[in-house]
């Protein structure tokens, strides 16, 4: 039997499944159609945070839409915990950035003025141990982000998979999608490994593999490819780094279980996902030089993941040109977690009235139409 949806999403990360919660929250009879397992790429390769402003190197489009996301959050996983019953573990104790070298206080110093002249909460630490015990006693300089947050990004990608299936969508794994079909230039629907879906409107929201999605002649893909992002699990006393650390060669955040993420790498290795021994010495390097504790920590396990990545860095949200009911919803390289609410807000906006509050300047995917492609 031929399956319908009003709404097609190709892709079960955070990003796809966010934005299937939001359309069977406004009535959109909605399938998602995920290549692999839900949540298993980039969605669980990640650290979780919640970090506009310490992940930002500058003022502009991006941190914009990451600040307007990031006031979200509070009460989107308020409302997740409701639907699904599961803890996401929000934290909103904030995020210590150390400078080991001088190079690296100058450098803290300049985002610390730029960040305040824009009116965002940056504070000096005059006493960084008192935040963080185990600090290095070669910080040269701290800094505290009290407004960026963190999440546990395995338990949010199992909240969302229950909330979304809560609110009527139909998830599908282990189900590639081979191409979207069009017919007089509007959207028609998706054909699968598992058959054809017939829809009006298909989201593109496959991560890294976005690209590979076949389209109707004369439609470009959009320009998305994979990051390799390495991550070691560590695991040691709860209390052993306090809150999330951050330097310019990586980072360790806690989970409230006594585990410890140390990251990360950006390296373009294609579609491999391989742990290196010379890129898990970079991260463990980097970690125990803001903190040495961690050098006495179990390395329980290591990962890596792909980011989905645009030329410009900056993720791919709206409708595409040249077909009527396809909308994109990838390339957010390391913002997947901070952008998965206001990314499912603005889609269902889009799908449902149309038209959209959210602040999507330099996001459109027209960006690319005329851009050479990576």
């Amino acid at each position: 039997m031929k399956r319908t949806a009003d709404v097609v999403v190709v892709g079960g990360g955070v990003i796809g499944c966010a934005i299937a919660r939001e359309l069977g929250r406004r009535g959109a009879r909605t399938v998602v159609v995920e290549r692999g397992e839900l949540g298993a790429e980039a969605t669980r390769a990640a650290a979780g945070m919640v970090a506009p402003q310490a992940e930002s190197a500058g003022p502009g489009p991006l941190l914009r839409l990451g600040l307007a996301s990031r006031g979200r959050y509070g009460v989107w996983t308020e409302a997740l915990a409701a639907e699904s019953g599961i803890d996401v573990e929000y934290r909103t104790d904030g995020i210590v950035y150390v400078a080991l070298t001088a190079a690296d206080a100058r450098v803290l110093a300049a985002r610390a003025r730029w960040q305040r002249a824009a009116g965002l909460r940056v504070e000096r630490l005059a006493n960084a141990r008192r935040l963080v015990p185990s600090l290095s006693s070669r910080v040269r300089m701290a800094l505290h982000f009290p407004d960026d947050h963190r999440v546990n990004n395995e338990r949010l990608s199992t909240a969302l998979v229950v909330a979304a299936r809560r609110a009527g969508a139909h998830l599908l794994e282990r189900t590639p999608v081979a191409a979207v079909r069009a017919r007089r230039g509007k959207v028609e629907g998706v054909d699968t490994g598992s058959g054809p879906i017939d829809a009006p409107v298909v989201v593109n929201a496959a991560g890294a593999w976005a690209g590979a999605v076949g389209l109707p002649p004369g439609i470009s893909p959009p320009p998305v490819f994979p990051v390799r992002g390495q991550i070691l699990v560590l695991r040691g006393a709860v209390d052993t780094i306090a809150r999330p650390l951050y330097s310019l060669r990586g980072y360790a955040v806690p989970r409230a279980d006594g585990r410890v993420l140390a990251g990360s790498t950006l390296e373009d290795a294609g579609y491999e996902k391989r742990v290196t021994a010379g890129a898990a010495a970079g991260i463990l390097a980097a970690a125990c030089a803001m903190a040495p504790a961690v050098g006495d920590m179990t390395l329980e396990t290591a990962y890596a993941g792909l980011r989905p990545a645009t030329p410009d860095h900056r993720p791919i949200i709206g409708a595409a040109p040249g077909v009527a009911g396809l909308l994109y919803a990838t390339g957010h390289y390391r913002s997947g977690i901070l952008l998965a609410p206001i990314t499912a807000a603005a889609i269902a906006d889009l799908v449902v009235d149309g038209r959209t509050a959210v602040p999507l300047a330099g996001m459109s995917p027209a960006r690319f139409a005329r851009r050479k492609h990576r």
